[in-house]
């Protein structure tokens, strides 16, 4: 394309805007709809993967040992486990201080555990991190193979629960995002489609004086860019302030239940920037590119 053409083209798009003022309103004000749908959605979903992933992110496995292991062997086993695939972290636990932890763990009813400090019948354990809790299986059989461990615990049933569901999520969500854009494409197409129809004849003139389909389409595919540039512009300010004032207010409202799952501002609004960026621009382009389809055949 010619600079002389696209300079054009831009021109035309600029002033389709300012001479059909109501129209390009009434088509900013659906792309804002339709975004904000999305946005709605989008915040929902991943604020439910982010507490997922806080979830998985946490998961550890108890390693318990056999009875009566000297130091050397317990340091040998720690620095065998870290040589295991899929394995972040190695702490080990002596079973003193896990009488302690159970302790605190019971609170109140910690009296029920006096005179357990002569006898402990807890054992020494090692708790195990992990990079990826999808190794969980894996990394348990490893564990399970190596010499003096009693047995391997992680809530096995549970995480598989919790991958299922969050892999569930993740793939709805993807696709209920792609049905909302698709509808909004037809809701955007639809709208320019008026401005367009209201300057079929100047289209048929431009067609019949030799213009190639490209040239027409060309001010109204960058007239759809700017009407959805506008309306995402718009509507990530709304979001992006709706979502600060009212994480905040939850935070500080319920604060030990849903303070830890919310999706701080901060790492939310580069993603819902791209989104709404990446959407506006081709629900624009794609419902311009469509609207005026229909009066190329002349």
């Amino acid at each position: 394309m010619k600079i002389r053409t696209a300079k054009f083209f831009i021109k035309e798009g600029f002033g389709s805007l300012r001479k059909n003022k109501t129209m390009s309103a009434a088509s900013i004000s659906s792309v804002i709809a339709a975004l904000l749908v999305i946005s709605i959605f989008f915040i929902i979903v991943i604020n439910v993967d982010y507490a997922a992933s806080k979830l998985e992110s946490q998961i550890e496995m108890k390693v318990y040992l056999q009875d009566n292991l000297g130091e050397a062997i317990v340091s040998s086993m720690a620095k065998e486990l870290k040589t295991i695939s899929g394995v972040k972290d190695v702490q080990f636990i002596p079973k003193a201080q896990a009488l302690i932890d159970l302790n605190n763990q019971w609170g109140e009813n910690s009296y029920l555990l006096e005179g357990l400090e002569g006898d402990n019948p807890l054992p020494d354990s090692f708790k195990v991190t992990l990079t990826d809790p999808t190794k969980a299986n894996s990394v348990a059989l490893a564990i399970s193979s190596i010499s003096n461990i009693e047995r391997v615990v992680y809530g096995k049933e549970e995480l598989e629960k919790l991958l299922k569901t969050t892999y569930i999520l993740r793939i709805s969500s993807l696709v209920i995002i792609t049905i909302l854009v698709f509808i909004s494409v037809f809701i955007i197409s639809n709208t320019i489609k008026l401005t367009v129809y209201a300057r079929r004849r100047e289209i048929n003139i431009m067609k019949y004086v030799g213009a190639t389909d490209w040239f027409v389409r060309g001010p109204f595919i960058v007239e759809g860019i700017l009407l959805g540039l506008l309306g995402s512009f718009i509507t990530t300010i709304v979001v992006g302030i709706g979502y600060y004032y009212s994480s905040n207010l939850i935070k500080n409202q319920m604060i030990g239940l849903l303070s830890v799952t919310l999706m701080p501002f901060g790492e939310l609004i580069g993603d819902l920037v791209l989104l709404l960026g990446t959407v506006g621009l081709l629900i624009g382009v794609i419902g311009s590119f469509l609207s005026v389809r229909k009066f190329m055949k002349v």
